[in-house]
């Protein structure tokens, strides 16, 4: 008897009702087994659903919308506005015989001058009737040069100048603090801290010089706040 083919196997058992079953894939762990693709059966159509189908218009395939590519408006560059530099601010630091400091605001490339020196000597005499020495000069300058600060940064500065004025170079318990320059004034006076004294504000040096009515205004409200009488009774250190 000649062998029979794969597919006259298959119809020879389909029709004693026997479902012959060769797997499609190969699967992990079995055993191996032939590879088959058997052809799935047609179904079986009648003459009336084919005439049907035949007389019946087919739908027209549904087209997909067109997209279209749109245009993306681009953003308009923003230039970023130069980097503003910090303003610095130089100050002379006195301390005074007394246990007072005097702070002294004016420009980077003006040192007191002359003028304002006679100007100090006169005040202090005024103030202190017995005649006072300088115990110490300092200069304070911010920013340090080479540290970058943002510029506006008061916060910063006000840091920077309050550990200076209580730094080691000023050993002595500080009595009061006599601050000319409404910027430094505005930097001491804002909110008060514990390691720094009473700070009384004064108008700039050159507003004093240049202005008689300022210099007036000055001695009448050092007596009304007590800057004269608190001056004039501290102490000499030893």
């Amino acid at each position: 008897m000649p062998e029979l083919t794969a597919h006259q196997r298959y119809a020879t058992l389909q029709n004693l009702g026997v479902t012959l079953w060769v797997a499609r894939k190969r699967l992990v762990g079995a055993q191996p087994s032939v590879l088959c693709d058997w052809p799935a059966p047609e179904p079986q159509v009648s003459a009336r659903e084919k005439l049907r189908a035949e007389i019946q218009p087919q739908p027209e395939p549904k087209k997909a919308p067109e997209i279209t590519a749109q245009e993306v408006p681009l953003a308009p560059v923003l230039e970023s506005p130069p980097q503003q530099q910090a303003l610095p601010l130089v100050a002379d630091v006195w301390l005074l015989a007394n246990g007072w400091q005097l702070v002294m605001e004016r420009q980077a490339n003006q040192p007191l001058t002359q003028q304002t020196l006679s100007l100090l000597q006169s005040l202090l005499t005024a103030f202190y009737p017995g005649g006072l020495g300088i115990l110490s000069q300092h200069r304070f300058q911010w920013p340090l040069p080479g540290v970058p600060v943002e510029a506006g940064d008061e916060e910063e500065l006000n840091l920077s100048l309050r550990a200076f004025l209580t730094g080691a170079q000023f050993r002595q318990r500080l009595s009061g603090l006599l601050v000319f320059g409404s910027r430094a004034s505005d930097l001491l006076t804002r909110e008060a801290a514990l390691s720094l004294p009473e700070v009384y504000a004064a108008p700039a040096l050159d507003d004093l010089i240049n202005r008689s009515e300022a210099k007036q205004h000055f001695w009448q409200q050092a007596g009304e706040n007590g800057l004269r009488a608190r001056f004039a009774s501290s102490p000499l250190l030893l």
